[in-house]
């Protein structure tokens, strides 16, 4: 298959290696990492750019390898058959499943996390709150728009930093420093780091199928991306015109 994939580089390093062994002829755009704090404008880069690739090549299909992301990508279509993750952000895919995810941060989706990648790609930044990838906290910016979904949230949750940090390890894609210096960063807000063992089987699925329904969303010409704001499906789509 003649494949175009659209991708955070926060995933550059193991979406190239698999890029690189794959079956299929990949075609990739890389996004900065932090476009995803300005949702709204996220969102419009994204349409643009598939609906560029679109009339640039007769692709079989577009992969898209961005979760809800902030609703970044609610309500994107597309020309040609597209296949998505249905995962909430980046930190499922990492964990390996939404499963792996829940059962790590189900309770405590305010945690702050950080990858190899995260601290590559962020300037060693501090990596944005997960409270904000929330179905809760994506359904008040909705409703309410995001300053004030900030605000009210703020003052429903006014403990939202937590004594713990996680850094995700990606078997085979660490690099000299990473840890260390986010366990330095942590340490210095008095806060004790929590090791979690990532896994690359859903990145490798995403480059190289099955995109089975349970991991994976197709959206197909016609349809357009939905949120159900859920922590099973996360994701559907309905017809562009309804």
């Amino acid at each position: 298959m003649h494949i175009k994939l659209i991708c955070c580089d926060v995933f550059l390093r193991p979406v190239s290696a698999f890029i690189a062994t794959s079956p299929h002829t990949i075609d990739v755009e890389y996004i900065p990492m932090l476009a995803h704090i300005k949702p709204d404008s996220l969102r419009a880069d994204l349409q643009t750019r598939i609906n560029t690739a679109a009339t640039i090549r007769n692709y079989d299909l577009l992969l898209l390898l961005y979760g809800l992301c902030g609703n970044a990508t609610v309500g994107l279509s597309s020309p040609v058959k597209m296949v998505m993750p249905r995962v909430h952000d980046c930190c499922a895919v990492f964990m390996g499943s939404q499963v792996k995810f829940l059962k790590e941060f189900g309770n405590n989706l305010s945690m702050r996390w950080c990858t190899s990648g995260y601290y590559e790609r962020g300037q060693n930044e501090n990596t944005p709150s997960q409270f904000r990838t929330t179905p809760e906290y994506i359904a008040l910016v909705e409703q309410y728009g995001e300053e004030n979904a900030e605000y009210i949230w703020e003052t429903m949750h006014p403990e939202i930093e937590t004594p713990e940090a996680a850094y995700i390890r990606l078997p085979g894609f660490e690099m000299p420093g990473h840890e260390a210096g986010f366990k330095s960063q942590v340490e210095a807000q008095n806060k004790t780091l929590k090791i979690l063992e990532g896994d690359t089987t859903y990145l490798e699925a995403m480059i190289n199928g099955p995109w089975n329904d349970n991991r994976f969303l197709t959206i197909n010409p016609g349809d357009k991306v939905v949120a159900l704001y859920d922590m099973e499906r996360v994701i559907t789509t309905k017809p562009v015109r309804m």
